[in-house]
């Protein structure tokens, strides 16, 4: 059971940090005309999509984001199938998510940035204040995406690799009404 709920946590992570790496690249490029100068397009999605599933299979494997999602939904008392559950247990995966990869990605973003700009204005502008204005830009976006996602797709991840999810066939929660089949 443990293995599973891992490897759901991998898979999630990975998923959530592609389309953030996507999204990414989307608002800095959107943005910021002059990053697309720095280098190609395609390096520019390649680069945050690579490091967000890198930064995100971390996170999936060293903060367990799933069982803090199974305790909140303990004290709400959300019992799985319901979309209670489902929509309270998404909530660390897409702030967890939300937080270290996109602190990861805007830092790696502005440090390859500053790298390309003339000393003289590099040095003009703090890194941290830099870090933490392009990190603002993909807060927002990056946590709703996130949380669409883990609310769309945990419940049909879990399904597929035997943790339950969403019920078969016709009825709820607990099947067919009794006398139908």
């Amino acid at each position: 059971m443990r293995k599973k709920e891992r490897l759901m946590g991998l898979i999630m992570a990975i998923i959530m940090s592609v389309a953030m790496g996507i999204l990414a690249s989307f608002i800095v490029l959107w943005s910021n005309p002059q990053a697309a100068g720095g280098q190609p397009v395609v390096m520019t999605y390649l680069v945050n999509i690579v490091l967000s599933v890198v930064v995100g299979i971390v996170v999936a494997l060293v903060i367990p984001l799933g069982k803090i999602g199974k305790t909140l939904t303990m004290k709400a008392n959300a019992n799985p199938p319901s979309i209670k559950y489902t929509l309270i247990y998404s909530i660390p995966m897409a702030i967890g998510n939300t937080l270290f990869v996109g602190l990861t990605v805007s830092l790696f973003g502005v440090l390859m940035g500053r790298r390309n700009m003339p000393p003289e204005v590099a040095h003009s502008i703090p890194l941290v204040p830099m870090w933490l204005g392009s990190w603002a830009k993909l807060i927002i976006p990056t946590l709703i995406v996130s949380y669409v996602l883990a609310v769309l797709l945990s419940p049909l991840i879990a399904r597929a690799i035997g943790l339950g999810g969403p019920p078969r066939g016709k009825g709820g929660p607990g099947g067919p009404p009794p006398g139908v089949k």
